[in-house]
């Protein structure tokens, strides 16, 4: 999946989160036009991507909300898979 950037309310969105990136099953990997050229990130957001092809949306989007409530953000498994940590 090739990222595309990001733009408007998804941009101010993105920046008001601190965040450079998102994925968004079924859509696409959205990046601010300034980290189309992050590998770290673009291997993240590809990460989410997998993760969403081996799940299906559904699963992937109420896993996704599951981890982050019960563990944060950055200790969701999801997310420190992304990052390389498991």
């Amino acid at each position: 999946m090739e990222p595309r950037p990001a733009r408007g309310i998804l941009a101010w969105a993105l920046k008001r989160a601190g965040h450079g990136g998102i994925t968004l099953p079924p859509l696409g990997i959205y990046v601010l036009p300034e980290y189309l050229g992050s590998e770290s990130l673009l291997r993240h957001e590809r990460v989410h991507w997998m993760q969403y092809m081996q799940m299906g949306g559904v699963r992937y989007y109420l896993t996704y909300l599951y981890q982050v409530l019960r563990y944060g953000y950055r200790n969701a498994p999801m997310e420190r898979e992304a990052r390389g940590e498991t």
